[in-house]
């Protein structure tokens, strides 16, 4: 089923065996690589025209209940959904398992009733079953069963067969249990006495001796190492006060400073006063000298017949003379006194900054005895101390782990003990759940002897159809390869169409051992794609084609002896050998149509 704009198309295989039979990229292969993808089996691929839908799916018929299963190709994590055929309802499992939830592949395994046995790489689960179920045409003509390991093969046959089921599985996962138990309880009994032998470890009673003397250490020192934390705290204390005294010489430095600097600016300023007042007072004096003399060149005047009133410069009268002269000799009186106001005040300004400077001096001098002090303090009480502290507490440590290495070598002591008295019975237990699988397994190998011989009788006769010129094939009860002709056949011995006959005729005669056995749980359901890969126009490839096409179509028809229902089978090919008969249906494919209907046709292109 292809979901295409909603649309729902069908892709009918009712007949018991259905051919997909067209050229090459029509879409065979993508439409059987559908059914496997959809149930989330690792290595399905999705193809592009496959992608190009919206939902894929199929219908199976298992058993009488038929089941709709339908995955989302845009989201890839959606869930698969189950939809039973007749009742409606609705399944929807992962595409991947969890530990709470079946993934899709498990649940269609198990309305298979085929069950999950085994674990780890080997579990038999539908990823492992595939290639029983469903033949690739890369792998038909050069790989044995889908190019499956050894182990898997071993792990999936035996269950085909019908001889391992839970019963057994269980027994096997039981002796691996109990061998594991008592195979890690042995080794490490051996790895205790191999340490102890390469350490030279002392005997109990000296580790019990060490315990009680180390203890009694480790009370002391932890005494000691608790004292001086005490006295260490206390110290820091004191560093502390030290330190705050430091700051508050400081503090008193930096206020001393600030007072020196503002007395020192005081008396600069006053001195600069004090300085112009003196300037002032000598322009004065300058300008009152000896009235006898000339301004300009200092030569005695001739004061002769002058008056007080007269110039004796100019010899001219100025009545104004002696009233200049008695301002100027008051001017001169307060610049003197001016002068010497000024003088006085820069004097005790300089002493003032004098002073500051040797407070200023006094607080430099109490910082530099507050920082030695606490710095002495620091390191001549303070790091002995610490030493002290980390002495002791090293000794703890070292005592501490002592008496911990101390323990877990007394606890070895004991747990070695107790494995020397347990391995006994762990043994007596691996033994008998060996013996018990044992027992069942050589019952199991029986029926896969049998059933192996069967299927090599099958072999042989769809061989011999094929061919006439084998005359011995055999299936072995050991791992399941094939031997023709006395020769093991395999990919590097023959490959081509003589790999692809050999791997289609061992899983039609696996089938046909089924219809004998109602034990072996293998559906009547076979896909091959290309069964004829590899066949030309000769007498013989013709003959092989036919018995192929026959044998296919032999195992479409029959009828399961339990439930009567059919078979199935679905081949993809490039042409369609031999004679088909009424149970044949023929789908003819093309690459401009595809096998996918709904689909838009596609254009050939060309080089």
């Amino acid at each position: 089923m292809f979901e295409v704009d909603g649309v729902v198309h069908e892709l009918r295989f009712d007949a018991p065996l259905t051919a997909l039979a067209g050229e090459t990229r029509s879409g065979k292969s993508t439409v059987l690589e559908v059914i496997w993808w959809v149930l989330g089996v690792d290595g399905a691929r999705l193809m592009t025209a496959a992608a190009a839908c919206s939902r894929v799916g199929f219908v199976a018929c298992i058993g009488e209940s038929r089941w709709r299963i339908t995955r989302s190709t845009v989201d890839r994590a959606e869930d698969v959904v189950f939809t039973h055929g007749t009742l409606g309802t609705e399944e929807r499992h992962p595409v991947k398992r969890s530990e709470s939830r079946r993934s899709a592949a498990d649940a269609f395994q198990d309305l298979l009733g085929i069950p999950r046995l085994g674990t780890g790489r080997t579990r038999v689960t539908l990823d492992l079953l595939v290639p029983w179920f469903y033949a690739r045409q890369r792998d038909l003509p050069n790989d044995y069963l889908g190019r499956q390991s050894k182990e898997q093969r071993i792990a999936v046959g035996r269950v085909l067969l019908g001889a391992d089921d839970e019963a057994i599985d269980a027994l096997r996962q039981e002796a691996g249990a109990k061998k594991k138990k008592w195979r890690r309880a042995s080794n490490h009994v051996k790895k205790i006495l191999r340490d102890r032998e390469e350490r030279e470890l002392p005997s109990v009673e000296d580790l019990q001796r060490r315990a009680a003397q180390w203890t009694a250490q480790h009370k002391e020192t932890s005494l000691k190492a608790r004292q001086a934390g005490a006295a260490l705290s206390r110290q820091h204390a004191e560093l502390a006060a030290l330190q705050e005294k430091v700051s508050v010489a400081e503090e008193a430095q930096r206020a001393a400073r600030t007072a020196a600097d503002e007395r020192e600016r005081t008396a600069r300023h006053l001195e600069a006063a004090a300085a112009e007042a003196r300037g002032r007072l000598a322009g004065l004096r300058e300008a009152a000298t000896d009235p006898s003399l000339c301004p300009q060149c200092a030569r005695a005047l001739d004061l002769t017949g002058l008056s007080e009133d007269d110039c004796p410069v100019c010899r001219r009268f100025d009545p104004e003379r002696q009233q200049r002269a008695e301002q100027f000799q008051l001017r001169m009186s307060q610049a003197q006194l001016a002068a010497e106001q000024s003088r006085e005040g820069a004097r005790r300004a300089s002493r003032a900054a004098d002073d500051a400077r040797g407070r200023a001096s006094d607080a430099d001098r109490a910082v530099v005895e507050a920082s030695a002090a606490a710095r002495a303090f620091a390191q001549d009480v303070i790091a002995p101390q610490q030493q002290v502290v980390l002495e002791a507490e090293a000794a703890v440590r070292e005592l501490t782990a002592r008496l911990e290495q101390n323990v877990e070598h007394l606890r070895e002591l004991a747990e070695l003990a107790e494995l020397r008295e347990l391995l006994p019975q762990l043994e007596k237990d691996k033994e008998t759940a060996e013996t018990a699988y044992a027992a069942a397994r050589h019952d199991t190998d029986l029926m896969v002897k049998q059933g192996t011989d069967r299927w090599s009788h099958h072999v042989l006769r769809r061989m011999r159809a094929c061919d006439p010129e084998i005359t011995t094939v055999s299936i072995s009860p050991d791992d399941f390869s094939v031997t023709i002709n006395g020769s093991a056949f395999d990919a590097r011995a023959v490959a081509g169409h003589g790999m692809t006959r050999t791997n289609v005729s061992v899983l039609l005669a696996l089938r046909d051992t089924a219809s004998e056995v109602p034990a072996m749980p293998v559906p009547q359901f076979l896909i091959v794609d290309g069964p004829f890969t590899g066949l030309g126009s000769s007498p013989e490839d013709r003959r092989t084609a036919a018995a192929l096409l026959d044998g296919l179509t032999d195992l479409a028809t029959s009828k399961d002896r339990s439930s009567g229902t059919g078979g199935q089978v679905i081949i993809a090919c490039t042409e369609l050998h031999g004679t088909p008969g009424p149970s044949v249906r023929e789908i003819r494919t093309s690459f401009a149509d595809g096998v996918i209907p709904g689909l838009p046709p596609r254009q050939a292109t060309t080089a």
